[in-house]
């Protein structure tokens, strides 16, 4: 295990042990004003879940945002952790690539109980042989293994091998959500907003920046050993790993978790002949790993009900833009719309809404209310939850 002893130059910020969460969110905060939050999703699911001990189903979590959004500089904080399998150049056959006589040359066994980070993933999605690559990356996601053949004989790993994925990419085109859902969902997603600075907003932040801030590297590194000390600590109070006794935590977060998977899946639905709809037990089973490795971020063996405020992030933004944004305005609008007040707010035309609006009957997310000069929708009353104070509070938040 890394030391501090094996640290060169550790700022003077974190020289002392960071032995709790909120000393973790100040340092961060004072870098990287803001970006606690996601920061501490990442951590929670690319990373903390690894000490959880009995978890076999590996968690992907994609950041989202434009270019300015800083995604890579939160996955550049994970860089230096033991755990962390950190590479820049991303292809699909060097899971399994059979190459021979090249000692560590498959990627998929050096990953078993470790974290794959991958900065920036958007070539994987420019690629024409996507559909191979997603039913490769089902596959690999659902823990099992992966094993082919070539004509050196068979290569690859039969056994269990349990690993997360934390990568970013800019967008998600609305022809791959389709993809998703035909291939099976595996991948979740954070979405990064654009920071809304007036001009003289960016100028003064700008002008701070070469005035007193340190720079950007130096900046990087104190929060990368911040990081590195907070699980160093993790790794001392738990030597043997987490044993969760799932007994403990609290049973409305619980409820919550298994609610927003199946939010989640009715938003991920795809418009077919059937509809399709993913299996819920898969995404309760992921959104309520992260739920535990968020709440282990706040030193917690067991899930209260604010943890769920991670598992409302994801399931949100998990989902395709233009159906979080109709959730979204519906839970504003108290769950009820209508035609003409989502034209005004979405700016889309007439025929338009009406096709999202019957999108999200098809999912079975609404139904429509009878009204002679108006279509109006209302949120079916198995997710009226969402409506709740608490709940609303939370999603606010972060949106």
């Amino acid at each position: 295990m890394t030391t501090f002893n094996d640290l060169p130059d550790i700022p003077e910020e974190v020289t002392t042990i960071v032995t709790d969460f909120e000393q973790l969110d100040s340092i961060i905060e004072r870098y990287f004003p803001d970006k606690f939050f996601y920061l501490k999703l990442v951590l929670a699911s690319g990373y903390a879940t690894l000490f959880i001990n009995g978890i076999t189903q590996p968690i992907s979590l994609f950041l989202l945002g434009d270019p300015s959004t800083k995604k890579s500089t939160l996955l550049e904080i994970m860089r230096g952790l033991d755990r962390v399998l950190w590479s820049d150049i991303f292809s699909p056959a060097s899971f399994v690539s059979g190459a021979r006589d090249i000692e560590g040359g498959d990627l998929l066994p050096r990953l078993r109980n470790k974290c794959l980070v991958t900065p920036e993933l958007g070539v994987l999605f420019k690629d024409r042989n996507l559909p191979q690559t997603l039913g490769l990356l089902t596959r690999l996601l659902d823990g099992f293994g992966y094993v082919r053949h070539t004509g050196f004989g068979e290569v690859g790993v039969h056994e269990n091998v349990r690993f997360n994925w934390c990568a970013a990419i800019v967008k998600i085109q609305p022809k791959h959500w389709d993809l998703f859902g035909h291939l099976g969902h595996r991948l979740l997603f954070l979405h990064l907003e654009n920071e809304n600075e007036s001009v003289e907003a960016e100028e003064d932040r700008l002008v701070r920046m070469i005035t007193e801030d340190r720079d950007y590297n130096e900046k990087l590194a104190i929060c990368r050993n911040a990081v590195i000390a907070f699980f160093q600590n993790i790794q001392a109070r738990y030597p043997e790993g987490v044993t969760w006794n799932t007994a403990m935590d609290n049973p409305r977060a619980k409820r919550i978790v298994v609610k927003a998977a199946r939010m989640l899946k009715y938003l991920r639905g795809t418009i077919d002949d059937p509809v399709f709809f993913e299996e819920a037990t898969r995404l309760t089973q992921s959104l309520y790993n992260i739920c535990r490795g968020y709440a282990l971020m706040h030193d917690r063996t067991r899930i209260i009900f604010n943890d769920v405020e991670s598992v409302l992030a994801v399931m949100l933004d998990s989902a395709p833009p233009e159906r979080k944004k109709l959730l979204l305005t519906l839970l504003k609008q108290n769950g009820e719309i209508d035609a003409d007040q989502y034209m005004e707010i979405s700016k889309h035309d007439h025929k338009r809404v009406l096709g999202e609006f019957n999108d999200f009957e098809i999912l079975n997310i609404v139904e429509f209310i009878q009204d002679n000069s108006m279509k109006r929708i209302r949120l079916k009353p198995e997710f009226s939850w969402l409506l709740n104070k608490k709940i609303l509070k939370m999603i606010e938040l972060h949106n």
